[in-house]
């Protein structure tokens, strides 16, 4: 084998050895963004299982940055507390199927 060929060669199994490296680290970068995207594909899901309109959900974020946390939570077990309660209203006074 000449000297240039073993440069070669060399190089070649440097540059394998750096691509491998590479592929790892974007593998664990790829699954950092998956996971993450599954967070919020499931937090979509649940907006469309609920229904909620936009406006509403821009407005319970604005709520949410104005009153701070420990108030923002009390106010929105309350609001659940509501919403349960008048689901529960609802079907009771709808007919029986």
């Amino acid at each position: 084998m000449t000297a240039r060929a073993a440069e070669f060669a060399r190089r070649r199994g440097a540059l394998q050895l750096r691509c491998t490296s590479q592929r790892q680290r974007m593998a664990e970068a790829m699954a950092a963004i998956d996971s993450d995207l599954q967070k919020v594909d499931r937090g979509l899901a649940m907006v469309r299982r609920i229904r909620i309109s936009p406006l509403i959900l821009a407005a319970g974020a604005a709520l949410a940055l104005g009153l701070g946390a420990g108030r923002t939570a009390g106010f929105i077990g309350r609001a659940w507390l509501l919403f349960n309660s008048l689901q529960r209203l609802k079907r009771s006074l709808s007919p029986p199927e």
